[in-house]
């Protein structure tokens, strides 16, 4: 048998009539680390007949590409085994109860053997009245550990770090706030994710999830796309002050760039919800002055609108 992992006992078993339920949650039972992704109730023989079963593990989109562990459990520590099982599948390996090697339990990693939506498993058992077996499909728990550069901006790529991630991008949410990233490429250890537009300092707190299971948090910076509200005036001779308003601005003058069509203004005085800038004397005595773009950039990031204005000494 390839991928054999390890056994370990199972306690505790509730009797149940001859079925298998399977469900998505994690239970007190699962080990230190380990996340259940779906299990069955105790399979219970209600005679001394062969059992067959055909039953299905249901796997949601993007847990197929998980680190898995199918454990199957041949009896409990209070109530016997079946003497004789075979459990087969279409894309996973057969097994046989000598695998067992005379443990309850037997681990198998499972890891790419298994589709998103159902899988079937095919279960043949000869026992005694009363025998048990059950199976456990667990994965590791997610975890993100670092988050990279410090200072993201909207739109800009930004560099997960962790490990139990899935490999399909579509199945690991990354939320910055209350804003969904875009996921661009994932691996099981890190996820390259693209900061929404409208991430601002509110979303500061990143949030990722792996196929339903929470993964952490981590703090970021996030340098928020200026936006452009209104303007004092519509029509400024040039030479003259005019002031912009509006929100993601700064407090350091440096760090804001104004341009007029295609010329800089002269800054005067910022805030973070305002600018006033001096009128390119350039557009002196020329027509080509009106209704000109103005373009807003603060540290490196643009605006994500542009306003626009006449600058002529004729209005």
């Amino acid at each position: 048998m390839n991928k054999l992992i390890s056994s370990v006992s199972l306690t505790g078993l509730s009797f149940f009539c001859f079925s298998l339920i399977f469900c998505f949650f994690s239970t007190p039972a699962a080990l230190a680390g380990e996340v259940v992704i779906a299990q069955s109730q105790p399979l219970v023989a209600p005679n001394n007949q062969i059992q067959r079963l055909s039953e299905t593990i249901n796997l949601q989109k993007g847990q197929e590409k998980l680190q898995l562990t199918l454990t199957y459990y041949n009896g409990s520590d209070t109530a016997p085994g079946f003497k004789w099982l075979r459990i087969a599948s279409p894309t996973m390996h057969f097994v046989a109860e000598n695998q067992f090697g005379g443990k309850r339990s037997l681990s198998i990693d499972v890891t790419g053997e298994l589709t998103w939506g159902g899988n079937q498993l095919l279960i043949t058992a000869g026992g005694q009245r009363g025998s048990t077996f059950s199976w456990k499909l667990t994965t590791n728990q997610p975890s993100v550990a670092s988050l990279s550069p410090s200072e993201l901006s909207p739109g800009h790529s930004a560099t997960i770090l962790g490990s139990n991630f899935s490999s399909d991008p579509d199945a690991n949410v990354v939320m910055f706030g209350s804003h969904r990233a875009r996921c661009l490429s994932a691996s099981p250890d890190k996820l390259i994710v693209q900061v929404p537009d409208y991430a601002d300092s509110s979303s500061s707190k990143v949030t990722v999830s792996v196929a339903g299971m929470e993964a952490g948090s981590l703090a970021a910076t996030i340098s928020s796309y200026p936006y452009l509200s209104s303007l004092s005036a519509s029509w400024v001779p040039p030479g003259s002050q005019f002031t912009i308003y509006g929100e993601g601005f700064s407090a350091n003058q440096s760090d804001i760039s104004v341009f007029v069509g295609p010329l800089q203004c002269q800054i005067v005085s910022v805030s973070p919800t305002q600018i006033t800038v001096v009128a390119p004397v350039g557009y002196a005595g020329e027509p080509w002055g009106f209704y000109q773009p103005v373009r807003v950039q603060v540290r490196g990031v643009p605006a994500r609108n542009q306003m626009t204005i006449s600058i002529s000494q004729v209005g």
